[in-house]
């Protein structure tokens, strides 16, 4: 080989490793993000165009224009997102998945930005008077696989009837097969909002099982995107911008 070839290899080799490092750079700039698939008004799917939407999307979305990072959302039901992460299947959670001690021991979560509690949905026929979830022992409850209410409920001795979404919980309650539905409050007044069902009632007076902040999630050590993500959500609190996705879908 002479020393033209030679030249010629090495410049090969040169360009082949450009591209890989850019391939693989892209391919780093590219966020792989959990949702729901019927979680809004935190995030799921547009009924007549199945693309992402909710106040969580658009607030993620904002960030990662911010962070120079491109987003990929995947739905699957809320039961799978922690798993997901785990696995690596994504990189991120968007939703309504707040902070609890349970879930800081496996995963790290940005700085908050919205608010969560649990209620209590019954049908209007229904006239009980359940003040917190000791109330609710024997009876048949509908709650989404992997909630933070799972286990409150399950330890009061309620029947749990385990739901992949809360519209499916909802269905459970409207059919008959559940005397009661225990999920996020923004989910259930969203659902009274839009869906113009009737013949539901949000109980007052009953105590949630727990009051906590959302938060986006990543793997536990993934000290970079953590990092990306918070630096871009704090920049877009102080300017306003989350405030404005809020107001667009009715949440002070």
């Amino acid at each position: 080989m002479n020393r033209r070839e030679i030249n010629q290899a090495i410049a090969g080799l040169l360009m082949a490793g450009a591209m890989a490092a850019s391939s693989h750079a892209q391919a780093q700039a590219t966020m792989k993000v959990g949702i729901t698939p019927a979680g809004q008004p935190a995030s799921g799917l547009n009924p007549q165009t199945k693309a992402p939407e909710g106040f969580a999307v658009e607030t993620m979305q904002a960030i990662a224009a911010d962070a120079g990072l491109t987003v990929e959302f995947q739905p699957m039901p809320f039961g799978e997102l922690q798993r997901s992460l785990l696995d690596k299947k994504i990189d991120a959670i968007a939703g309504s998945f707040g902070i609890t001690p349970e879930r800081q021991q496996v995963v790290d979560f940005t700085r908050p930005y919205g608010r969560y509690q649990d209620r209590l949905l019954v049908k209007a026929s229904d006239t009980g008077a359940y003040k917190s979830v000791a109330d609710l022992k024997r009876l048949k409850i509908a709650a989404s696989r992997g909630s933070s209410y799972v286990k409150p409920l399950e330890d009061a001795g309620a029947d749990l009837s385990p739901s992949a979404s809360i519209p499916e919980s909802i269905a459970k309650l409207e059919a008959g097969s559940v005397d009661g539905v225990v999920e996020n409050e923004l989910q259930l007044n969203y659902f009274l909002r839009t869906s113009g069902k009737t013949g539901f009632r949000l109980v007052e007076g009953y105590q949630p099982i727990l009051i906590g902040h959302l938060a986006f999630a990543v793997r536990k050590g993934d000290a970079d995107l953590l990092m990306k993500l918070d630096g871009s959500l704090a920049k877009l609190q102080a300017d306003g911008t989350v405030a404005a996705i809020k107001k667009k879908w009715n949440l002070d």
